[in-house]
């Protein structure tokens, strides 16, 4: 019994920031970030600005905790060996929920400085993303579909960086295709020829 009441408050407190991002979230999809305000988003979660507060202590967390929700969703839909064959699809849908890519590049921005909440957030996101994709090149190797000459890590590090460049190019422009780009890029960094396919290996039949 004791152990569930020292687990209570930790369990609605996690509840409690999970209902605050999620509010934060629907108001930036619906309206970019810059119209959020910790009142606005107290209002959408239905507490007071002060209890929201409480948890997240300003504008710049509760967007930081809005962007790691949208991940996190992103994320959970992706089962093992996946994410390299879905990275292209992910960059076109993301750049189609403009507000979230603006929100995104705002917080990037910032993160520079290691004082703003989106230093460390960024930090934890390239390397679990990193190591994701590193994972997942790793099991495309094992099934014969990427040469073994190929470093997973700094594969995964390259991707990364060039989904990055990418949308922060469409943000500027765009009129191309970030996802065919994106395509291309991962081909030319796993030495697969296009399709999908390591180039000069024969293809794998049931």
């Amino acid at each position: 019994m004791s152990e569930l009441r020292r687990r209570g408050p930790y369990a609605r407190t996690r509840e409690r920031r999970a209902t605050i991002a999620e509010a934060t979230l629907a108001l930036v999809v619906e309206h970019g970030h810059r119209s959020v305000t910790t009142l606005g988003a107290a209002k959408r979660a239905g507490i007071s600005e002060a209890g929201l507060l409480y948890h997240f202590p300003s504008k710049e967390t509760l967007l930081v905790a809005a962007l790691a929700l949208f991940d996190e969703q992103e994320m959970s839909l992706l089962g093992p060996g996946e994410s390299v064959a879905a990275a292209p699809a992910l960059a076109v849908d993301g750049v189609r929920r403009t507000n979230i890519v603006h929100l995104y590049a705002s917080l990037l921005g910032e993160a520079g400085n290691p004082e703003h909440p989106a230093h460390d957030y960024f930090k934890e996101r390239w390397r679990l993303s990193r190591a994701q994709l590193a994972r997942d090149i790793s099991l495309l190797q094992e099934a014969g579909e990427v040469g073994s000459t190929v470093d997973p890590e700094q594969a995964a590090a390259l991707i990364i960086a060039a989904w990055d460049g990418l949308q922060n190019h469409w943000l500027v422009d765009p009129s191309f295709d970030i996802g065919a780009q994106l395509e291309a890029v991962i081909d030319a960094v796993l030495l697969r020829s296009p399709g999908g396919r390591r180039g000069g290996a024969p293809s794998i039949t049931p």
